[in-house]
């Protein structure tokens, strides 16, 4: 009996001191599996705050960027407006020569748009239109030459604009004016040629046209100009006997010189042809007579109708 409890006795002791050895263990391994769970929390959970995109995306939007990058301004700087003004010089540092070309350029594209705007006008309202308003433009290129030339005196360049005013402002003072200068201070020019072949077509209204013409005859050393005026003179002149004079100078001096007013001709053939024309074309000659054949196959003589009225009636086909 006692041996049993002896054993029973050992028994408990050893359940005794079995469980407390199970308590410590179990709390031990619960204890670090607990803190290791806290540990772990708090390093996830600022990991996902600091992974937050948001606050660096608004930070980092370009928007501010793009306007300060905006280049309007720059273009602003750049337009090249101020550097147009800065250059206009242009006007003012061309030669002489090169400011008279362009006004009378812009003349000439200004008249060619007047004449454009008139021909779109019915009847005679665009010949009225034209002729009312070119005058303005006339008088407007007229004094911009006339104050290049002012500012230009004894400027080679400035024969070109006073022969302009000379020809498009004829009978007004500036033209008259400009008249005058051409023959006190540029009749050696050789380009008087071409005021020639307008005073002999009698349409401007110059005074002392065969005063002026004798002048270039007498005074120009170019014979082109000689010869042109020569020529000019002899249809303008009134005396018929005079005028077949200056036509037969004009074959023996210079008949094969040619001009703009010969139109490709000699002076010879364009004075021929002047000659016959004030000796048997012109009013009061009698007409030559001609040979030719009527509609029904007759022929026939000018002269055999003499002392009768005869109707000629030339024509052609081209």
């Amino acid at each position: 009996m006692q041996m049993r409890w002896l054993l029973v006795l050992g028994c408990l002791l050893i359940t005794a001191c079995s469980n407390p050895g199970d308590e410590t263990s179990q709390t031990k391994n619960s204890t670090p599996a607990q803190v290791a769970s806290k540990t772990e929390s708090p390093e996830a959970t600022p990991a996902s705050e600091e992974k937050k995109p948001e606050p660096p995306k608004e930070e980092a939007k370009p928007e501010p960027k793009q306007e300060e990058a905006k280049p309007e301004p720059k273009q602003e700087e750049a337009k090249p407006e101020p550097k147009q003004e800065e250059t206009k010089p242009d006007v003012t540092d061309a030669t002489p020569a090169e400011q008279i070309k362009t006004i009378i350029a812009e003349y000439s594209k200004a008249q060619g748009s007047l004449m454009t705007e008139a021909r779109k006008m019915p009847g005679n309202k665009g010949r009225d239109f034209y002729y009312a308003k070119l005058p303005e433009l006339q008088q407007k290129c007229g004094t911009d030459l006339n104050a290049v030339v002012a500012a230009n005196a004894d400027n080679p360049a400035n024969f070109d604009a006073i022969m302009w005013i000379t020809m498009n402002m004829a009978g007004s003072e500036a033209g008259t004016k400009a008249m005058d200068t051409l023959f006190e201070k540029y009749i050696d020019n050789e380009k008087m040629v071409n005021l020639c072949g307008v005073l002999a077509q009698g349409r401007m209204p110059v005074k002392n046209v065969d005063e002026k013409l004798e002048q270039l005859i007498e005074e120009s050393p170019h014979e082109a100009v000689k010869a042109s005026a020569t020529m000019a003179l002899a249809k303008t002149v009134k005396d018929e006997t005079r005028a077949e004079e200056l036509y037969e100078s004009l074959i023996a001096n210079y008949g094969d010189l040619t001009s703009p007013m010969t139109r490709g001709k000699t002076f010879k053939e364009a004075a021929d042809n002047a000659l016959f024309q004030l000796k048997y074309l012109s009013i009061g000659k009698v007409a030559p007579d001609i040979e030719g054949e009527d509609l029904d196959g007759v022929a026939f003589k000018l002269s055999d109708y003499r002392g009768k009225v005869v109707v000629l009636d030339f024509w052609g086909d081209w």
